[in-house]
């Protein structure tokens, strides 16, 4: 049914690009988002600091350039970098992917090497062949994200309501008949189709249980006068025997990544200092000042992707409901959660 309308639960990367491919796809459908925030993006969003006076992003958000919908999606991720590794008490840097493969499986599947299913690890190895030496070039975001989804809403017949957090639904037999939200509720008619955009915790809440353990990730953020080098002038690095795992280096602004970080139990202000010396450090410097810094914890950043958690993953965008899609990174079993694995989790819905 081309003309019927969509309600899509949930404005972040899996919603909005569900939005852009149905209006690809049936021009003349109408799209209703619903967002229970008062920004889109879910967990890949962009905010203006006012102190800083400079936009940041919840979370730094590197794709590799073998993830093709990702950067199609967002067009500002231009600047594509070999992957480094700095070992601590080593000074060279290292590309021995083999070696820094607890690294990789932290910043991919934000879970320990050990835990990851070779089904995971084989997606991966899917997405990257052939080997090509840009498939494992990679860049990241710099404070750019919303200003990238943006554009999916200057498409025509997509409306988006913020501030629209859903409570409940109602049924009839196998179809939602209603969804009933803090602000009012949106009667479903006979055609139309409701996706679920919600993370899995959400959609716990209001639709199946869901039994998923989560692993946390830090995000932390240096203001500095200028923008401060890292070893050859690279733009990031991933790094070994540190308590910071990656560092990033764009304009004013120096960013850390720590993933699976549930045990880290040290206040913003030790973490902040501790990250400040590696760093400082590992540039060759003395840690002489602390610059400003921002600590953003993300409790429930992804699922943990061991084998267990991955088991309980949905098989396809189907539900129980005739007239219920699902979308989300997380809706994607055997996949890393990650931005490409949303746009894809949005692409099978069609």
């Amino acid at each position: 049914m081309k003309n019927k309308a969509y309600h899509i639960i949930g404005a972040g990367v899996a919603g909005l690009c569900a939005a852009k491919f149905i209006k690809q796809k049936f021009p003349q459908a109408k799209v209703y988002l619903y967002e229970a925030a008062h920004h889109i993006g879910g967990r890949a969003y962009s905010f203006f600091d006012k102190n800083w006076q400079l936009s940041l992003d919840n979370a730094t958000h590197v794709i590799l350039r073998a993830n093709k919908n990702a950067y199609r999606v967002f067009p500002s991720f231009k600047e594509w970098q070999k992957v480094f590794f700095m070992e601590k008490g080593q000074n060279s840097l290292q590309t021995n992917k083999w070696k820094f493969r607890d690294e990789i499986a932290e910043a991919v599947f934000n879970t320990s090497f050990g835990e990851v299913g070779f089904k995971q690890w084989l997606n991966i190895a899917g997405q990257l062949f052939p080997f090509l030496p840009k498939q494992f070039k990679a860049s990241f975001s710099q404070g750019n994200l919303t200003q990238d989804l943006m554009q999916i809403l200057q498409l025509p017949d997509i409306h988006i309501n913020y501030g629209y957090k859903l409570l409940s639904i109602e049924q009839q037999g196998e179809l939602i008949t209603k969804l009933i939200f803090n602000q009012r509720a949106i009667e479903i008619k006979e055609g139309e189709q409701v996706i679920s955009a919600l993370d899995s915790y959400n959609f716990g809440k209001i639709f199946e249980p869901t039994n998923f353990e989560y692993n946390a990730i830090i995000n932390i953020y240096f203001h500095t006068s200028m923008a401060l080098t890292l070893p050859k002038r690279l733009h990031f690095i991933g790094l070994k025997g540190y308590k910071a795992q990656w560092v990033f280096s764009f304009p004013n602004i120096l960013a850390v990544t720590i993933s699976n970080a549930n045990a880290c139990t040290l206040s913003d202000d030790e973490l902040a200092r501790l990250i400040w010396e590696e760093i400082c450090a590992l540039r060759g410097r003395a840690a002489a000042f602390m610059p400003e810094y921002r600590v953003l914890r993300h409790k429930r950043a992804t699922i943990k992707q061991d084998k267990l958690n991955n088991a309980l993953r949905p098989s396809s965008a189907q539900t129980k409901w005739a007239n219920l899609q699902i979308c989300g990174d997380w809706t994607m079993k055997n996949y890393p959660c990650c931005i490409e694995s949303a746009i894809l989790s949005a692409r099978r819905l069609l």
